[in-house]
């Protein structure tokens, strides 16, 4: 079984050049991992709060979100 990357709360983004344009952009939430597909490819299930829907993502189509430059966890990271 393919280990997960991701964990649900997780916030993420889709890689640019898998970019769909029916998808809304910016920042989806992880709501849970799915098993592996047949072809054991690891995928999730990621809302977005501009679509009333969930999506499926496979694991190589998403990349972790960087928090807002000015937020706390920016801040607290920063050297």
């Amino acid at each position: 079984m393919a280990a997960h990357k991701f964990k649900p709360g997780d916030l993420v983004q889709f890689h640019r050049r898998f970019d769909d344009r029916r998808s809304a952009s910016g920042v989806y939430t992880v709501v849970r991992s799915l098993p592996a597909g047949e072809d054991g490819q690891v995928q999730y299930q990621v809302k977005s709060e501009q679509e009333p829907h969930a999506r499926i993502a496979l694991e190589h189509h998403i990349f972790p979100a960087l928090p807002p430059s000015g937020s706390r966890a920016a801040r607290d990271g920063e050297s």
